[in-house]
């Protein structure tokens, strides 16, 4: 059975996609509304034969539907599809959908799947070109998101009252063909929190990264900015290494927050 794979975000894919939204009386929970015609176009051919007459062909399809990018849970839904733009070649024709469900996958795509059939008479055929849908789901919306803390010791460096770090999740990107080395791309920046001073050995400050992270393999990186620091040795450089939580991090739907993803900052002299 073939599979047709639309997106509501291409009008030349799905045609007249609307969305619309309202929050519910519970904390973070909304109802969305879809609707639209995806143009997945399946057509069926009948055969006549002059002594045996005629066969009849029947074409079935998958069709998926992208409505929407979110990352939270999917906590329930009511799904319709109808077919239009309906066509026949001969006497006679079957045009159905067997069902229509919706899901939330692990990258945070929300999918409308319809399952479709056609039938076509001898001696022509038939199809139709649109599904028209209509979704409701209720969504507990919950961004993706990483934390963990910064230290480094108090010997080392005194914070200044400004930003510290660059923070930032960012994916590796393949090279060209040939090429040793690939580049690597910033998927979402962190916010850092207030500095924590309590500790008698350590300085420690809490980041968040969010954005779009559902279904995408990430690595952390911590750049310090020098000059917010003072008391800092000269001829070298900070810098951070990982110390705890998984590297490389994936989030999906089901897995959508990474905490204790922690960081220790030290002090590396130039090469003499």
């Amino acid at each position: 059975m073939p599979t047709v794979n639309l997106d509501a975000s291409n009008s030349s894919q799905v045609g007249s996609a609307q969305k619309f939204s309202i929050l519910t009386g519970e904390p973070n929970t909304w109802l969305f509304t879809y609707a639209g015609i995806a143009q997945q176009n399946q057509y069926a051919d009948g055969t006549s034969y002059w002594i045996f007459g005629d066969s009849t062909a029947e074409t079935d399809a998958t069709v998926n539907v992208k409505l929407d990018n979110l990352s939270g849970v999917l906590m329930g839904s009511a799904t319709t599809a109808g077919i239009n733009l309906i066509y026949e070649e001969n006497t006679w024709a079957d045009w159905g959908i067997w069902s229509s469900s919706l899901s939330l996958k692990d990258n945070g795509d929300l999918v409308l799947t319809a399952s479709t059939y056609v039938v076509g008479g001898g001696g022509g055929g038939a199809g139709f070109s649109g599904v028209s849908y209509y979704v409701s789901a209720k969504i507990l919306l919950d961004a993706a998101s990483i934390s963990g803390t910064i230290r480094w010791k108090k010997t080392l460096a005194s914070p200044l009252d400004s930003l510290h770090f660059v923070i930032t999740a960012n994916t590796q990107i393949p090279g060209p063909p040939g090429s040793l080395f690939g580049t690597t791309q910033v998927e979402a920046t962190g916010v850092e929190g207030a500095v924590d001073s309590s500790d008698n050995t350590y300085y420690y400050v809490p980041y968040t990264i969010t954005g779009a992270l559902l279904g995408k393999t990430v690595t952390v990186n911590v750049a310090p900015i020098a000059a917010s620091f003072s008391g800092v040795p000269t001829f070298g450089s900070l810098l951070t290494s990982q110390i705890s939580g998984p590297n490389p991090i994936s989030l999906t739907t089901t897995n959508r927050h990474a905490t204790n993803v922690d960081f220790d900052m030290d002090f590396v002299s130039a090469p003499k």
